[in-house]
């Protein structure tokens, strides 16, 4: 049985837009075929999952789009992001460390980081409620002084001013009837994301195991699809300016 294969691609690159196109594609290349949805009931319930969330992410990037003061708050939480991570990133140098106080402080840090693990893909509001739990804690005593061990309480820093920044500005947002729907954004994109991974998942391993072209076909839209934005992402690293943007 030869072995059938999705498109691999780095789904975590695509920006907000781009993530919703993708899934669109997927949907408007299904539709000009006639392929019957019907066929399996399985497929057929996770299509119409990812059908049902798509108004509310597009009503949330659509809101985005529409405010550059929301853009501004995009951008500060990439910051943030980033912080969190190079905070992580910043433990690694001591995972073998020889002398013991290192040992120590390396534990107990890592440990602390690891209750707010996947605090990038919370809501905004959540994220910032967790930030500050996280931030208050490395910045109490009982971890201040393995941070100092540790000589990363410059990346502590820069967390702390990052996710200042973005709650100044987010504050100060004035509009507040849509701002659950901008909030949102990022909850509404990981369960999307999620989802759309199950199916992608089930259409390639039906693929691979039934004899039905009916699967490989889907793999083929399916395929088709990723292999354009995953272009997109490489074009956009390689610094590649001449690169399509998706239409």
């Amino acid at each position: 049985m030869s072995k059938i294969k999705i498109t691999p691609m780095d789904i975590s690159a695509l920006h907000n837009a781009e993530f919703g196109q993708l899934i669109v594609r997927f949907f408007e290349d299904f539709s000009t075929t006639p392929l019957d949805i019907n066929v399996d009931v399985d497929f057929k319930r996770l299509y119409e999952a990812l059908q049902n969330q798509l108004p509310a992410y597009n009503a949330a990037l659509d809101q985005i789009r529409a405010s550059e003061e929301s853009e501004q708050i995009a951008k500060l939480d990439k910051v943030r992001d980033r912080d969190i991570q190079a905070l992580r990133d910043s433990l690694k140098p001591y995972r073998n460390a020889k002398i013991q106080t290192e040992t120590d402080a390396y534990n107990a840090i890592r440990l602390l980081i690891s209750e707010y693990k996947g605090v990038e893909d919370d809501s905004y509001e959540s994220e910032t409620n967790r930030l500050n739990s996280l931030i208050g804690r490395l910045q109490s005593p009982d971890f201040y002084n393995s941070a100092l061990t540790l000589r990363i309480e410059k990346f502590i820093m820069n967390l702390a001013t990052s996710n200042t920044d973005f709650n100044q500005l987010f504050a100060q947002r004035s509009f507040k009837t849509s701002q659950k729907v901008v909030t949102d954004v990022k909850a509404l994109r990981k369960t999307l994301a999620s989802d759309y991974k199950t199916m992608t998942n089930y259409i390639a391993a039906m693929a691979s195991v039934k004899e039905d072209i009916y699967y490989k076909d889907i793999l083929t839209i399916t395929n088709n699809g990723r292999s354009y934005f995953s272009n997109v992402v490489l074009s956009r690293r390689t610094g590649n300016k001449d690169a399509k943007k998706p239409q």
